[in-house]
This record gives structure tokens, sequence and C-alpha cells, in this order.
């Protein structure tokens, strides 16, 4: 005799299929959800729990097939880079961003430049890709399409000019190092550069204040000579100092041992040139990358 299915089964059944299709619901449709849910796995949730790095790679990666933007960018920056369990890749890197160029990214030409840069030392297509970022705005292309240009005397004037651009004085979103190449230019005259000390001392302290730790050691210099016209402040000096040695600037904390350990109060300050010298040699210890 066969037995039919009971009300009990009956529901049990349905309940299933409602359950399935309520997951399937709460599972991303989109490329744009897909990436959102990425980005979601890689927050530690209220429990506390880690982030699951493995799940948002997967995600992001069918949000950058699905042709979604800033997943097609996160993982060419994930094969730039390399960490979290993944192999810098840099050929996997320039396929995705070629990608992003495709889809209309300028930005993505920023980070081609710098793969063919430093990579492959492909400096005049490195050039390319940078002034196709730079004029669209980009400031670090521009900043590292003035670097290049301002070291020959013939394209000085026009690297000198995407140099400003990057450094964005007075404004958001400048590069501080762009302010330091230009205030190297002016206090050096390189290049045919126009001398400009006080210019050149102005572009320092804007740049430290943005903190790259060159123009805070070259800054701090400056302060603890009473030099070019900056008035003689030694604790404003140090202070600087101590903040570019604080990122981790070798010539920084190579000078502030100097300073900690021949000064007058040499005794009183051993404790902290100690440290500083322990600091110093981790650094130098480290693999070059």
């Amino acid at each position: 005799m066969k037995r039919g299915f009971g009300l009990g089964s009956v529901l049990l059944a349905v309940l299933i299929l409602s359950a399935c299709e309520r997951e399937r619901k709460h599972e991303p449709q989109t490329p744009q959800e897909m990436y959102e849910h990425a980005k979601a796995l890689l927050k530690p949730n209220v429990e506390g729990d880690a982030s699951d790095f493995e799940g948002a790679l997967q995600w992001t990666r069918k949000a950058a097939e699905g042709n979604w933007l800033p997943a097609v960018m996160d993982m060419g920056a994930l094969y730039m880079y390399g960490g979290k369990g993944v192999k810098q890749d840099i050929e996997a890197a320039r396929k995705w961003y070629n990608k992003a160029v495709e889809m209309g990214s300028k930005e993505a030409h920023w980070f081609l430049g710098t793969l063919d840069y430093e990579s492959s030392h492909h400096v005049e297509s490195a050039l390319k890709h940078w002034r196709i970022a730079a004029e669209a705005g980009v400031a670090d292309a521009q900043y590292r399409l003035g670097r290049i240009l301002s070291q020959k005397q013939e394209t000085l004037s026009e690297g000198m000019q995407w140099l400003e651009k990057a450094a964005r004085i007075g404004q958001k979103g400048g590069v501080p190092q762009a302010c330091t190449a230009l205030a190297n230019l002016y206090m050096t005259g390189a290049n045919g550069a126009p001398a400009d000390t006080a210019k050149a001392v102005q572009l320092y302290k804007v740049a430290s204040g943005g903190g790259d730790p060159l123009a805070q050691l070259v800054y701090a210099e400056l302060l603890l000579a009473g030099a070019d016209g900056v008035p003689q402040d030694t604790e404003k000096g140090m202070s600087m100092l101590r903040l570019s040695a604080g990122q981790d600037y070798p010539r920084a904390i190579a000078r502030l041992i100097n300073i900690l350990r021949n000064g007058p109060d040499a005794e009183q300050h051993e404790k902290e040139a100690a440290a500083w010298s322990d600091r110093l040699n981790r650094l130098q210890s480290q693999p070059k990358k």
C-alpha cells in the first residue's frame, strides 16, 4: 500500500523551499551588490569574529568579472602589491588595470605607468600613461610626471608646472612630495630652475605640514641652524626632526641620534638615543624590497 505525504511533510517541504528562496534572494545578484558584500566581509562582525578575506576576494573577483570598475581596480591593486595570502603578480595586475582602462578609468593609467616604470623600467611607456592620468587630474600621476620631466633642462618648465598642479597648495588632495620637489629646485637652482630661497622655505614648510619626511628633515635643519631667513628655533627644530624620524626615515633618525649624543645634555638623552639607534638598526636589517 502506498503511503501519501502527510500534512506535516508538505509543510516541511514548503518551509525548506521558502528558506532556499530567501537564501537566493539574500545572495548578491548584481556586480555592485557583490562588491558591497565583499566589503562587508572584510569588516569584523559585532561578535568580534575576524574578517573573511578569502570570501571577500571571491566576491570581489566576481564583481570585477561582472565589470564593476571599483572591483576591477581592487583586483589590480591586490596583484600589484600582493599580501593577505595573495602572491604579487605584475602581469595579473596589468591585466586588470588594462581592463579598467578599457572601461574608461584614467586613474588606471597611473597604476599602469607605475608598473612600467618600477617593474619593467619602460620610462617612455610610463610617461605616456602618467600623462593621460595627469591630464585627467590624478595628482600622483602629475607628481611622478613632473619629477621625471624636471630632471632635464629642456623639459624643466613643463615638469615644474606639473609639480605645482600636484602640490595643490592651499587645496585638498595635494601630494606633499611635489612641494618638496619644487622646493629642492628653487633651493638649488638645479637644471636651470630659478633660484628662490624664500619660496623654497615656504614650500618645505607646507610639505612638512603635509607629512613628507624629507621636507620635515630639511625644515628641521633650517630651524636648528636659523638659516636662509628662518629664525632659529631649536625646540621646534627638534620636534620637526622627531616627526621625520617617527616615519622611519633613516636619514632623520641618524641625524637625531647624532644630535642627542653630541649635544650638551648627551647623558640626559642617552636612553632616547639608544632607542632610536635600535630602531635604525632594525630598519637597516630589513630586506630591501
